[in-house]
């Protein structure tokens, strides 16, 4: 066997140990994963990380889950009531919606009071206004219709029909 072979089988065999202080940090990682999962995801596990405070905020330290490039969408969760705050660019309040399960509602939010069309609760919308889904989720959707102070937004059912 020549001399590299020789230094390479070494190499090889060469036992790895690892510190005492790693093998705990590795078993703490691991077991705290489920419980990071748990804890990101407050609103039933689906995907979304819903904040649980800052709701009002101009900034909230929270995701934009904004389908629509011109607007700003943050969801909050507390003591099972759902919350979808929706802000312009420049950070204002325009609405809030909350929900449990299938009820929506609106609060009283922002600088001037949203027109909001709600399941329960229907407005009609403004003619030939195209509209534009600003927030999609897996229970509803909210789309507005039209602009500026004739601006109707509205909580539409998921497509899927729930």
């Amino acid at each position: 066997m020549c001399r590299l072979d020789a230094i390479h089988l070494s190499i090889m065999e060469m036992p790895v140990g690892f510190s005492r202080f790693s093998k705990m940090t590795s078993i703490v990682v691991l077991l705290t994963v489920p419980a990071l999962a748990i804890a990101c995801c407050p609103g039933g596990g689906q995907g979304v990380p819903l904040a649980t405070a800052g709701l009002g905020e101009s900034q909230p330290a929270a995701l934009d889950l904004s389908s629509d490039p011109g607007w700003l969408v943050y969801a909050f969760e507390r003591d099972g009531v759902s919350y979808y705050q929706v802000n312009d660019l420049t950070g204002q309040v325009n609405l809030i919606v909350a929900n449990i399960e299938s009820t929506f509602w609106t609060l009283p939010a922002g600088k001037t009071a949203a027109r909001v069309s709600l399941p329960s609760k229907p407005l009609a919308l403004p003619k030939n206004a195209r509209g534009s889904i600003v927030f999609r989720g897996p229970e509803f959707s909210l789309v507005v219709y039209g602009e500026g102070r004739g601006a109707v937004w509205a909580v539409e059912p998921a497509a899927s029909g729930k």
